[in-house]
């Protein structure tokens, strides 16, 4: 796991709750989806041609974290991203969410980082982070599909 500094978050503790905005409309709220789905959190500092090619990867793969009784969050922080734009641009498969004021992403990021992708069991506990610079690429949809389906493995057993 590659970090910026000291993680805000703490491995096995459970991750902040929030509600944000869906660029599809209505919002979102984290905690409605737990004892139902492991979370992949991905947090983008703006919608640019390497987040595009990364989310795009995600929805190639997003029926594999299905399987693993997962689901992913996408978080823009950009203020100026458009959700009618982002909508219409992207047509994924998974919630992409606005964080225009970035409150949600400083609950999540240390100071430093610009993005980062976060894995929470289907209890909220936190079992993976990365947070990194802007110029630092996010793990490969391997290894968040990799993690999610070691977490669903353990939720059965």
């Amino acid at each position: 796991m590659t970090t910026t500094s000291t993680a805000r978050l703490e491995l096995g503790h459970p991750a902040p709750n929030f509600t944000l905005p869906a660029v599809t409309g209505g919002n979102v709220i984290r905690s409605a989806y737990r004892a139902r789905k492991h979370l992949a959190l991905i947090f983008l500092p703006f919608v640019d041609l390497p987040s595009r090619e990364y989310l795009e990867e995600l929805r190639a793969r997003y029926g594999e974290i299905r399987e693993a009784d997962s689901e992913i969050l996408a978080i823009v922080t950009d203020p100026g991203a458009s959700a009618d734009g982002l909508a219409a641009a992207l047509e994924l498969p998974f919630p992409l969410l606005l964080d225009p004021d970035g409150r949600t992403a400083l609950r999540f990021l240390p100071e430093g980082a610009v993005s980062g992708l976060f894995i929470l069991d289907r209890y909220a506990k936190l079992r993976a982070q990365w947070t990194l610079h802007i110029t630092e690429p996010l793990p490969p949809a391997q290894e968040i599909i990799d993690w999610l389906l070691a977490l669903d493995m353990m939720c059965v057993l």
